[in-house]
């Protein structure tokens, strides 16, 4: 990714004067022995005065669409919704290993009324032992209550299922609550027992955006269902959710990227073919996809859709993110 700023794509999405940072803290307002900030650190004299809702497109500026501009994609939800008009549903399901067990984590726009809950068992057609967890939920631009259900979420849910058996499949589904469908059965298997001998296979990736991407999710997602596969893990520089703005920024001449339908001008690589598709009407070229960001003209709507891009990975072997050092 790039990281840039262009004044004219700030006047459109921000409209906010800049200038230098405020002066560091005097020595005596930190505590060196427990580092925090004892004064404001937040500069409040310039406040944001754009749009509400950012949205990364010169001619379509809402969240939805308009069917101008560039097209917000859409992609399927781990759970496909039983009701034509559903009003709550499951749209990510990840796994993750814990000491003993396994976390089953997922994804809703709106609440559940109570906590998350998984049956499960070592028989598909006998899941009769249950597991509940935890949930949070955190404030989004745009709220989810504007955006289509299937597509965005807004609770996070997850599920620790411990004391199972090492090296072992287990079956089971997220229950139904507040209007979401109960999951189908799926499936997953333990991680062997401390000090077992034998060889595995591990998925390792880094830089995993969408339109840069697709030759390396067919490969995993068919490592994955074959088992090849006991776990990815990914170094970091998840779904490029902060390109949401690309599309706005002009073309430069020291970034290899410029977006112009059928004179696109891109570093070697394995682009989709929409890359030749002409430029939406009204659409500058520009250093963005042909969908403006990488996936979306929408911060948190990019990350929303390559989550969901990525369940048939995530919701079959476990995926890490390096932390943070």
């Amino acid at each position: 990714m790039k990281f840039t700023t262009q004044s004219s794509a700030l006047a459109l999405l921000a409209a906010v004067s800049v200038e230098a940072a405020p002066p560091l803290l005097a020595r005596d307002q930190f505590d060196i022995h427990h580092p925090r900030m004892v004064a404001r650190d937040v500069y409040t004299n310039y406040p944001y005065t754009g749009p509400a809702i950012p949205v990364g497109d010169w001619v379509d500026q809402s969240p939805q669409g308009n069917g101008k501009g560039y097209p917000r994609l859409v992609e399927p939800p781990a759970v496909k919704p039983a009701s034509k008009a559903p009003t709550n549903n499951i749209n990510v399901i990840s796994l993750s290993y814990m000491p003993t067990g396994i976390n089953v984590h997922f994804q809703t726009p709106f609440g559940l009324g109570n906590a998350p809950t998984i049956l499960y068992g070592t028989k598909k057609n006998k899941l009769n032992i249950e597991a509940t967890g935890t949930s949070a939920t955190y404030d989004r631009t745009p709220p989810c209550s504007i955006m289509p259900v299937t597509q965005c979420n807004q609770f996070f849910h997850d599920v620790p299922i411990t004391g199972l058996l090492p090296d072992t499949t287990y079956w089971y589904y997220i229950l139904a609550s507040n209007g979401t469908t109960k999951s189908p059965t799926m499936q997953f298997t333990t991680g062997r027992a401390a000090g077992i001998g034998g060889s595995f296979s591990v998925a390792v990736l880094n830089d995993m955006g969408y339109t840069n991407a697709g030759g390396t999710m067919n490969l995993i997602n068919e490592g994955a269902n074959d088992g090849t596969y006991s776990f990815a893990w990914h170094g970091g520089d998840l779904s490029y959710a902060d390109d949401w703005y690309s599309g706005v920024l002009p073309c430069e001449s020291d970034w290899p990227v410029c977006y112009n339908g059928t004179s696109s001008y891109l570093p070697p690589g394995d682009f989709p073919p929409d890359y030749k598709i002409p430029l939406p009407v009204g659409e500058v070229a520009s250093q963005g996809s042909p969908n403006g960001g990488d996936m979306s003209v929408l911060y948190e709507s990019n990350w929303d859709l390559w989550q969901q891009w990525m369940n048939p990975i995530t919701q079959s072997i476990r995926t890490f993110a390096l932390p943070p050092v």
